[in-house]
């Protein structure tokens, strides 16, 4: 018996990797899809034999980003050899040394599509909210760690301050590239571990 063809997954990978590449450059409405296919190397008829349409191409793309950044983050929030505020103040710190070694204007995927959000469809949309909160999520878990550990003020809620850390991070890192250099992270860090999560009075 013949087996059946296995689809070509290096062809998807092709476009994952230039739609993130194009779009964390331009935006979802700054790039059009020829412009992906022509960075990508695949006809046009390939690429609907993965994706119906732009809007789901970018969903796949937000998906992930998405699991890419949380597997990079849940080995260190996982680690409880470490305490937990200093396996919040290590994730932010290898960001910050990423955007050193990469240079201020690096541009994430996620963060990018975030600030189109207004004239998003809705499934990119609630695709970009769901990273979001899937980081605040992973991080709550260890605010509350922290705070049965003594660490971290319990009166603090823990879902809406790890909130507020990833809205004070994108805030931290659109500065930055105003600025054109990593002292937004720097006084990020210095405020929050300073002073937000400064020991329990």
């Amino acid at each position: 018996m013949t087996p059946s063809p296995t689809p070509n997954t290096d062809t998807r990978e092709r476009l994952l990797a230039a739609g993130t590449e194009l779009f964390g450059r331009k935006g979802f409405n700054g790039c059009g899809l020829t412009e992906v296919l022509d960075a990508a190397g695949v006809p046009k008829g390939s690429f609907y034999h993965y994706f119906a349409s732009k809007e789901d191409f970018g969903v796949a793309l937000i998906e992930r980003a998405r699991d890419d950044h949380l597997a990079e983050l849940r080995p260190v929030l996982s680690d409880r050899k470490i305490s937990p505020i200093n396996r919040l103040r290590k994730i932010f710190a290898q960001a910050r040394e990423t955007c050193a070694a990469d240079g201020p204007t690096v541009e994430c995927l996620i963060p990018k599509l975030a600030l189109e959000t207004a004239s998003l469809s809705e499934p990119v949309h609630a695709a970009v909210k769901c990273a979001y909160q899937q980081w605040s999520a992973l991080m709550a878990q260890v605010i509350r760690e922290g705070q049965a550990a003594g660490e971290i003020d319990r009166r603090q809620d823990a879902d809406r301050l790890a909130n507020v850390l990833v809205m004070l991070w994108e805030g931290a890192a659109i500065r930055m590239q105003i600025d054109r250099n990593i002292a937004p992270l720097d006084d990020f860090q210095t405020f929050v571990f300073d002073t937000l999560l400064g020991p329990p009075s």
